[in-house]
């Protein structure tokens, strides 16, 4: 009898031994398996190209983003950083990214009208009552539709840059009035709505690529150009056009986005590490044109050039106002421009 019970206990024994190494060896299968299953992202490499001038805070800053990404991704996430239409004007880069052959871009908001035309809204001259009224609005309504609109062309927005107001620059003398741009040749951006605000003056806008203007300047192809002061600084327009005016005729906002499927093969970590760069650097960069305006026109000044702030900016935005009604009409649509209007401040 006692070896009966010995041999049952034995056999108890064995199995429980037999099913503890089971049971170790399932679960090393399971986390083998569940390794294999989802492998570390591999690293991933996106061309970013921009027409921005180097040297310009916000060029500055998105080259200062791309080292910051690929640090606190370990490495899995690497911008390449084309600036200063390297890789073609704003409208070639902009289909680079819609066809894919290009991943990421930064690119001016009404650039982007050569992909959806709602997205000239940017370029109705004096927009917004003051900088702050602006800059709530991109933050708001108005820059989540214009987000949406472009998720549609297939582009993920990371963040909005602020270029600026724009002022104009020429060589024959200070404006004043809207007089004053009568029969004047100006360089304008590949945008529609640009070209027909300019017209409005009397003005004659060229289309041109920015990397152009400078040459056209210096040969008088061009009477004049307009542009943020920090696109007129780094460029050194000073070298080929004598006046400046603080006209402030636009507000320009460069978006960065990056193409859907390249946005979907990032993991949720990773892209949460590119949009909070992006928005770091877009309110540093609001920091920084904050405090630079005088210097950029201290600066200029030094170099000779003469400013002119006695700008009647009341009579161009009259003058100007004509544009508003028919690209509403024709263009934008009721529901864009009462989310403008209630974001514009005036």
């Amino acid at each position: 009898m006692k070896r009966i019970t010995f041999g049952i206990v034995s056999t108890l024994l064995l199995l429980i031994a037999l099913i503890g190494c089971s049971s170790e060896t399932t679960e090393e299968a399971t986390a083998n398996s569940s390794s294999q299953d989802s492998p570390e992202q591999e690293s991933i490499s996106l061309q970013l190209g921009h027409a921005l001038s180097e040297g310009t805070p916000a060029a500055d800053l998105i080259l200062e983003m791309a080292g910051t990404v690929h640090d606190k991704t370990d490495g899995r996430i690497n911008f390449d950083i084309f600036p200063n239409s390297q890789l073609g004007s704003e409208t070639e880069m902009l289909e680079q990214v819609r066809l894919g052959t290009m991943e990421s871009a930064a690119i001016m908001v009404g650039s982007m009208q050569a992909l959806d035309m709602r997205m000239a809204i940017e370029d109705l001259p004096y927009m917004w009552k003051d900088v702050e009224h602006a800059r709530a609005a991109y933050e708001g309504e108005f820059g989540e539709y214009l987000a949406n609109v472009m998720d549609e062309q297939g582009m993920t927005k990371v963040s909005y840059l602020e270029w600026g107001f724009r002022h104009v620059t020429n060589n024959k003398k200070p404006i004043v009035t809207p007089e004053d741009m009568e029969g004047m040749s100006i360089r304008v951006a590949e945008t529609s709505l640009r070209v027909d605000a300019f017209e409005q003056l009397g003005a004659m806008p060229t289309v041109m690529a920015f990397s152009e203007v400078y040459g056209a300047l210096q040969q008088g192809a061009l009477d004049a150009q307009e542009n943020p002061l920090a696109n007129i600084v780094a460029p050194k327009f000073d070298e080929v056009q004598d006046y400046l005016s603080l006209t402030g005729h636009f507000y320009n906002t460069v978006m960065m986005v990056i193409d859907n499927d390249t946005w979907e093969k990032i993991s949720p970590e990773d892209q949460q590490v590119i949009l909070d760069e992006g928005d770091r650097i877009s309110k540093e960069l609001q920091l920084i044109n904050n405090d630079s305006e005088d210097d950029y026109l201290e600066e200029l000044a030094k170099r000779g050039m003469i400013i002119n702030d006695d700008v009647d900016t009341e009579a161009f935005r009259e003058k100007m106002m004509p544009v508003y009604d028919k690209w509403e009409k024709e263009t934008f649509g009721e529901e864009l421009m009462n989310i403008y209007r209630a974001a514009s401040g005036w």
